[in-house]
């Protein structure tokens, strides 16, 4: 394979494509998948989750945006940190995003064999995986290019079935089938909103892609100006997505205790479009998880590696790019192999508890990146205050309370990849002795 050890990824992507790209990362139909897991711990009041995890990562975007502008490079929280604080603590929070990006991939492929395995029955699990997996990086060794014209594809799809679900719900309602209510948003029965918050530290997963605009840095064209719009434009759309959604999932069965959780969402398709909607929308799960989910993914994670790799914190055959295709094909190797091991080996509910722990852990350190930089070691005015202080001090609050509501078992395993990471550090600066390395600007 033609290579280079270093050098640039290759600039194609506009604002648009940066936007559609983090909206299919989140998955619009995302809530057909999860939507059963939120019920329980949210007492049927998905809508609040969905819409507190927008508020708190509208904020975090903000502070995203402000450091994108600043930093128009890839690594996302990695660089961003990195270059906000010290290269150390850059270091933690990109391997501390680095395990949700790894995990990512995996619970996209178990989401989409299970709702595959009911299309095609005869198809063994493995086979699924390793279809997926190959595909997948494929795709991605191709180019980010092809990747993105995938993404438009899968974002057709996804947004057919959304506006039959809504089109059908409404046309329930106006029959008087249905009747719109609240509850999605606020039950006093079953209010607890310890319980949304539960909720919503899964639901966070579902906003991550924000973050995957921001790796991709370095092949936007306007990067300055596209990514932080993309962010916000991102956050925007896929929440107000999510909230509609399950709000109109609350018209159609306002009792949640009367769903079975395996199948929810499904139980409320069938209702209002009959097996011929809920067929397409299992089609258009599995394609959305398994193909634009877990190749963004592995799109994600391979552009931090190979950041990694460049300033040579990590292995620097990671930081390797195809010399025609400019992509760093050693790291989405690398990831595509890992992906299909983690997928033939956990299952989608201890992969479901971990995923949210490395992107909080991050999204804390980038919020207090924007203040130590451009607050404490800035001017200091009304404006500034309110960009550089007020809201990434929100957005740092909203992912700390989210962040302390996660399973013991997240917290336990982040621990442990933290660790991991530092002893990484640890021998790459013989004990701090020599300087941790990091981006030359």
């Amino acid at each position: 394979m033609e290579e280079v050890v270093s050098g640039k990824l290759k600039r194609s992507l506009s604002t648009r494509d940066l936007i559609i790209y983090g909206i299919i990362f989140m998955i619009p139909v995302a809530p057909v998948a999860f939507y059963g897991s939120f019920l329980q711990p949210a007492n049927g009041m998905v809508a609040l989750a969905y819409l507190v995890g927008m508020i708190a990562m509208l904020f975090t975007g903000f502070s995203y945006a402000t450091m994108s502008h600043r930093y128009p490079y890839s690594g996302s929280v990695y660089t961003y940190v990195q270059q906000g604080t010290t290269p150390a603590l850059g270091f933690l929070g990109g391997w501390g995003i680095c395990l949700d990006y790894l995990l990512i991939p995996t619970i996209t492929y178990l989401i989409s064999v299970s709702f595959g395995h009911e299309l095609l029955p005869a198809v063994p699990t493995w086979a699924w995986i390793a279809f997926i997996a190959v595909f997948n990086t494929i795709i991605n060794l191709l180019g980010v290019d092809f990747v993105s014209r995938f993404s438009w594809v899968l974002f057709g799809l996804q947004a057919l079935v959304l506006a039959a679900f809504l089109f059908l719900t409404l046309r329930l309602a106006l029959l008087g089938q249905i009747h719109p209510t609240a509850t999605a948003f606020y039950n006093p029965t079953h209010f607890n909103f310890s319980g949304v918050l539960q909720a919503t530290g899964i639901v966070i997963v579902s906003y991550l892609g924000f973050d995957a605009i921001s790796t991709l840095a370095e092949e936007a064209t306007e990067p300055r100006k596209s990514v932080g719009r993309a962010i916000i434009g991102a956050i925007i759309g896929i929440g107000s997505l999510f909230v509609i959604t399950t709000w109109l999932a609350g018209w159609v069965t306002p009792d949640y205790r009367s769903l079975n959780p395996a199948t929810a969402f499904s139980q409320i398709i069938n209702r209002v479009g009959g097996p011929t909607l809920t067929r397409l929308t299992d089609f258009v799960v599995v394609l959305s998880f398994g193909l634009a989910g877990g190749q963004e993914g592995q799109t994600a994670v391979s552009r931090i590696l190979f950041a990694m790799g460049r300033d040579g914190i990590l292995p620097r055959q990671l930081a390797r790019l195809h010399r025609t295709r400019r992509t760093p094909w050693v790291a989405i190797i690398l990831v595509g192999g890992l992906s299909l091991i983690l997928s033939l080996t956990l299952s989608q509910d201890t992969v479901s508890n971990l995923v949210s722990f490395g992107a909080l852990f991050g999204f804390l350190l980038l919020n207090l990146s924007v203040i130590y930089r451009f607050y404490l070691h800035g001017e200091k005015t009304l404006l500034t205050t309110i960009k550089y202080l007020i809201s990434p001090l929100i957005g740092f609050t909203v992912s700390l309370w989210i962040f302390l509501s996660l399973a013991t078992s997240a917290k336990v395993v982040g621990a442990i990849w933290l660790l991991a990471g530092l002893v990484i550090l640890v021998v790459k600066t013989k004990f701090f002795r020599q300087p941790t390395p990091q981006l030359d600007l």
